[in-house]
C-alpha cells in the first residue's frame, strides 16, 4: 500500500541552512541505494556505517537486518518480504535501484535443486544474486534452468539500470517475457580468503574517489593458454578494444596471464586462469578498475583452491565478479568483454556488470563498490534560493540551476528527495514547488537530484538540511563527547517540545536505539551498539497524529577498538505499521557485545505474524485486518546478564482513531475521545492501548495541539 505523496508535484518546507548545503557529487545515485547492515555484527556495523558516510547515503535507506536465510526458500519467505516490505513503509520503494549489503559471515544462501545444470548441481545463490532476484524469487522456486536470461543484459549499448523497469533485450519492454531486477551487491567478504577491514575501507575510500574523474590508463584484455577459462572471451577481445579506443581510451589485447611486469596503468584486466599470483605482480591497479578472471572458484571463500577475487580488491581494483560456487563453463555467467566498454561511456561498476551477464546471476557475487562511476560525467546541481531563516510559510518556489561537462548532452530532468522519500520529479525549467504544509516540525534532509539526457543518465545531486517550524514543535539533542570507540558510553541528552507527543526517542539511520515516554530523557548507549566509524545521531519525538519531530543531528566518530561487558537494557517503543506489507522491526538493546546477545519474544502480537526472529531485529507481518494497536514484549540475555522486559506498540496503519471519519486525525478527534473515555460511540475500536497512547499526547510542553493531517 503507498500512502498519498506528500504533493504530487514537489513538497518540502521552511528551511534552515546547514553546512551540507555544498554539492556533494558521487559515483551512481546514493539516493537509489538501499544499504543492509546486519545490527549483529560489528563489522557489518563498522563498513556500513562507513560506506553510508561515504556515500552520503540517504539516513531512510539503511535497514538493519541479518542479510541471510536458511536457504532461498526461507530468504523468499522472510527476507525479500522485509526488504520490500520496509521500503514501502520508508517511502522508498518507488526509486531504489541498488541494494547493497554490507561485509558480514555470509557471502552465499543455500538453494539446492532449483536450478537445473546438466553440468554440475547448483546448490548455491550469491547474496548479491539473490538480492538482484528479489522480483523473480517466485519464478525460481518453481525451477529454471542455468541459462535462465538477464533481460537487462545487452553489450553494445549502455543503459542506465532501473528496478522500476521491466527489461527484455537489455530495452524496457511491456512484454510478458520482460522481468525486473534489483541490482545486488556486496562490498567485500571479511571471512577466510576474503579481504580485511582496512582493504575494504581503502576500496571504499578509492572507489569514492575517483568518481567522475574521468583517470588515464588502459584496460588489458589477457589471452592465456588456459582454454577452458580463456577461450570463451578472448574472440570478443579485438572488439572491445577497437569500441574502447574509438571512445578515446585506451586498451590492450595482450597473451599472457597479466600484463607485463612493470605495468602501472591498469584501468582494467579481463583474463582467464584458476591460479596466479597477484599479490607478487609487479603492476599497478588504478582505483575504480574492474578485473577478474573467469574461474570457478573465485568467490567459493571455503574453498582453498584457485584465486580469489579478493585479490584483485586488495590490489587496487573497485570490484570484481565471481562464481560462489562450480558454475561449469559457461561464458554468459561471466561478463561479457564489453563491460569494460560500456563502463568507459559511464554507467557505474555496478550497472556495467549486471548489464554484462547473460544469465541471471544465480552463482555469481557482484563484489566491490557498484556505485564506482569513474567515466561519468557527473551534474553539478544546486538550489540558490534557499532561505537562511526559517521559513513559515506555505510554499516556496525553488530556483535551481544544473550544468554538465557532457558534449552532447544538459541535465534533463530532477528529482527532489526529503528525508530519502522521493517527492517529486520534473524537467529541466519547470517550477520545483516545496510545500512546507505538507511536512512535520523539525529537522529533514533536502536532496536535488539532477539527471543527464543520456542513456547513462549520470546523477549529480546537492544536499541540505532543512527546518520546519510552522507549529512551534521542536526537538532537540546535545552529547558530552562525539568521539570514542566501542567500549565507550555515549550520553545524550534529549528533550522534545512539542504538545502533542507522545514519545521521545534516540534513532540512528531511522532505527530507534533507545526510546522514553517523557518529553527530557537522557540516554546512554555503548558505542558498540552504533557500530564503529562516522554516524550521526537524532532525537525524535512521536507525534500522537503519526508526524515525526526530529532534532539535528549529531555527528559521531566511533573507533573499531574497545570491549567493555554489561547487562543489555532494552527500551520500548511504539512502530507505526502498514496493514498489507510486512516490515523489519527493530529491537532496541543498548550492550557492549551486539554479537553475543541473545533475544526471546515473552508475548507474540495479537494481530500479526512473526515471520523471522534475528538478532536485533524481526520480521512482522501483519494480519490483513489489523487495526488500533498491538503489543510485543521481549527480553534479551547477554554477557552481562539478563535485561527487563521491553514493549513495543505496533500502531496499525490506517490509524483508527479518526474518531468523526473526516478522513484525519484532527483536534476533534482528540475531543471525542475525551468525551468519550470507554467505547461509547467508538464501535470498540479504540482499547486500553489506544487511550493510553493518546492520553500520554497531553503532556508535553504548553504548545497548543496542531494536529498534520498526513
Amino acid at each position: 500500500m503507498h500512502r498519498t505523496p506528500i504533493i504530487a508535484c514537489l513538497a518540502a518546507g521552511t528551511l534552515a541552512i546547514s553546512s551540507l548545503t555544498a554539492p556533494t557529487l558521487a559515483g551512481g545515485s546514493p539516493e537509489k541505494t538501499l544499504l543492509i547492515i546486519d545490527p549483529a555484527n560489528p563489522t557489518s556495523l563498522y563498513l556500513g556505517n562507513y560506506y553510508k558516510n561515504a556515500r552520503n547515503i540517504p539516513d531512510a535507506n539503511v535497514l538493519y537486518i541479518h542479510p541471510n536465510a536458511p536457504d532461498f526458500q526461507a530468504f523468499r519467505d522472510q527476507n525479500i518480504p522485509a526488504l520490500l516490505g520496509s521500503m514501502d513503509h520508508a517511502d522508498i520503494d518507488d526509486h531504489i535501484d541498488l541494494v547493497v549489503v554490507a561485509p558480514g559471515n555470509s557471502f552465499y544462501i543455500n538453494a539446492p535443486g532449483l536450478v537445473t545444470d546438466g553440468c554440475s548441481p547448483v546448490r548455491r545463490f550469491s547474496i548479491s544474486g539473490a538480492y538482484t532476484m528479489s522480483f523473480i524469487a517466485d519464478e525460481i522456486l518453481a525451477g529454471v534452468p542455468i541459462t535462465t536470461s538477464n533481460r537487462y543484459f545487452r553489450v553494445n549499448q549502455a543503459r542506465a539500470f532501473s528496478s522500476g523497469v521491466s527489461y527484455l533485450g537489455g530495452s524496457p519492454s511491456g512484454s510478458p517475457s520482460a522481468r525486473r531486477y534489483l541490482l545486488g551487491a556486496m562490498l567485500g567478504y571479511t571471512g577466510i580468503r576474503g579481504n580485511t577491514i582496512d582493504e575494504l575501507i581503502d576500496m571504499i575510500d578509492r572507489s569514492v574517489g575517483v568518481d567522475g574523474t574521468f583517470p588515464p590508463g588502459t584496460f588489458y584484455f589477457m589471452e592465456t593458454n588456459d582454454g577452458a577459462r580463456s577461450d570463451p572471451r578472448d574472440g570478443f577481445f579485438p572488439g572491445a578494444v577497437s569500441a574502447i579506443q574509438s571512445l578515446g581510451g585506451d586498451a590492450m589485447h595482450l597473451q599472457g596471464i597479466l600484463p607485463p611486469d612493470g605495468t602501472h596503468d591498469c584501468l582494467g584486466i579481463m583474463t582467464g586462469i584458476a591460479e596466479m599470483n597477484i599479490d607478487d605482480a609487479d603492476l599497478t591497479i588504478l582505483p575504480g578498475a574492474i578485473c577478474d578472471h573467469l574461474t570457478s572458484f573465485a568467490a567459493t571463500f571455503d574453498n582453498g583452491s584457485q584465486e580469489k577475487l579478493s585479490r584483485w580488491i586488495a590490489n587496487g581494483a573497485s570490484g570484481s565478479w565471481g562464481a560462489v560456487e562450480e558454475p561449469c563453463n559457461y561464458p554468459q555467467k561471466f561478463p561479457h568483454p564489453r563491460v569494460h566498454v560500456q563502463y568507459f561511456e559511464g554507467l557505474s561498476l555496478g550497472e556495467a556488470l549486471l548489464r554484462s551477464a547473460a544469465f541471471v546471476p544465480f552463482q555469481m557475487l557482484l563484489y566491490g563498490d557498484p556505485l564506482t562511476r569513474p567515466f561519468a560525467h557527473l551534474p553539478v546541481v544546486t538550489i540558490t534560493n534557499l532561505p537562511k531563516e526559517p521559513i513559515t510559510d506555505d510554499v516556496l518556489v525553488l530556483d535551481y540551476t544544473g550544468s554538465t561537462t557532457h558534449p552532447d548532452a544538459i541535465v534533463s530532468d530532477y528529482e527532489l528527495f526529503v528525508d530519502g522519500e522521493k517527492v517529486g520529479e520534473v524537467p529541466d525549467g519547470q517550477p520545483l514547488i516545496l510545500f512546507a504544509s505538507q511536512l512535520a516540525d523539525g529537522w529533514h534532509e533536502l536532496r536535488l537530484l539532477g539527471r543527464d539526457s543520456t542513456l547513462v543518465e549520470s546523477a549529480g545531486s546537492f544536499v541540505a538540511s532543512i527546518v520546519i517550524d510552522r507549529s512551534g514543535h521542536s526537538a532537540s539533542i546535545g552529547a558530552k563527547v562525539t568521539s570514542g570507540d566501542l567500549a565507550t558510553e555515549f550520553s545524550f541528552d534529549c528533550s522534545a517540545d512539542a504538545r502533542g507527543a507522545v514519545e521521545l526517542r534516540l534513532v540512528q539511520n531511522g532505527r530507534v536505539i533507545a526510546a522514553s515516554p517523557d518529553c527530557d530523557a537522557t540516554f546512554t548507549v555503548f558505542g558498540a551498539t552504533l557500530g564503529a566509524g562516522q554516524t550521526r545521531i537524532q532525537a525524535e519525538a512521536l507525534m500522537y497524529n503519526g508526524n515525526v519531530v526530529r532534532s539535528e543531528p549529531i555527528d559521531l566518530d566511533i573507533a573499531f577498538t574497545g570491549v567493555a561487558a554489561a547487562a543489555p537494557v532494552t527500551s520500548g517503543f511504539t512502530k507505526r505499521v502498514l496493514i498489507d506489507e510486512p516490515i523489519a522491526v527493530e529491537l532496541p538493546v543498548n550492550s557492549p557485545n551486539p554479537d553475543m546477545l541473545g533475544y526471546v519474544i515473552l508475548q507474540q502480537p495479537q494481530q500479526a505474524t512473526v515471520l523471522a526472529q534475528h538478532a536485533g531485529a524481526l520480521i512482522l507481518d501483519p494480519d490483513s485486518d489489523a487495526s488500533g494497536t498491538d503489543s510485543i514484549v521481549f527480553q534479551v540475555d547477554g554477557p552481562g546478564g539478563l535485561s527487563e522486559p521491553a514493549t513495543l506498540t505496533i500502531l496499525y496503519a490506517p490509524y483508527p482513531l479518526d474518531i468523526d471519519a473526516d478522513g484525519s486525525i484532527t483536534f476533534a478527534d482528540l475531543l471525542a475521545f475525551l468525551q468519550n473515555p470507554i467505547d461509547t460511540n467508538l464501535d470498540g475500536i479504540v482499547n486500553d492501548l489506544d487511550r493510553a497512547f493518546l492520553i500520554r499526547s497531553l503532556f508535553c510542553s504548553d504548545r497548543p495541539v496542531p494536529f498534520i493531517s498526513r
